[in-house]
């Protein structure tokens, strides 16, 4: 049976969407431009082109519009990351594993001011923060291409949880590391960071094929 068809409501924003739709555009424009520390209610205002108790009315407070914008920015990434879901995804589960976490490296370099706020203090990862929900989302994606694996008997990874906390840990710490440039040791020898990373994925999926 045809699902019935799209109301209006369902094909486009509500007035009320478009509102917190276009504060956030505002709010990541002075992010990316300017960082995190220029992000405030007065600045976004002004990018926005309206009056400060406008973004107060839609998100209370500074806290809220990050938040927000922190939310924003999770999601992207797992759009990134959910490659099994892209329409071009490889029937490999390891190759879709490679392929998640080279779309997480490619998304912190592109949007680092993002990736700086989403793991700030203000959008912390644990329950229940708002923005828990879309971070771990990421996670799952991980969790999910792991247990895939590991079903078809490719990985021998015990509990998946576990091996795709582990394979964040290590993707999460060395894009944190590259884009605060302490890898530099890497180019003084002649290393490409993205070289690197490759390798390091090789060790974290040889470790998983282990009995």
């Amino acid at each position: 049976m045809r699902p019935p068809p799209a109301t209006p409501a369902s094909r486009h924003r509500t007035a009320s969407e478009q509102v917190g739709a276009a504060l956030l555009d505002a709010a990541q424009a002075v992010l990316d431009r300017e960082g995190l520390a220029a992000v405030s209610v007065r600045a976004v205002a002004i990018e926005a082109g309206v009056a400060p108790m406008g973004v107060y009315n839609r998100f209370q407070n500074k806290d809220g519009l990050l938040v927000a914008l922190a939310v924003r920015a999770f999601d992207a990434l797992h759009a990134a990351v959910d490659v099994e879901h892209s329409g071009e995804a490889p029937g490999d589960p390891l190759q879709r594993l490679r392929q998640s976490c080279r779309a997480y490296r490619t998304f912190a370099l592109r949007h680092p001011e993002q990736y700086h706020l989403m793991f700030s203090g203000v959008s912390s990862l644990a329950s229940p923060s708002p923005a828990a929900k879309h971070g771990t989302a990421v996670l799952q994606v991980l969790v999910d291409t792991i247990d895939s694996a590991t079903r078809q008997g490719i990985l021998h990874a015990a509990e998946p949880v576990e091996a795709a906390q582990m394979v964040w840990n290590a993707i999460h710490g060395a894009v944190t590391l590259e884009l605060a440039s302490l890898n530099v040791t890497l180019k003084r020898h002649g290393f490409e960071p993205a070289d690197t990373y490759d390798k390091m994925l090789d060790v974290l999926i040889d470790g998983l094929r282990r009995p």
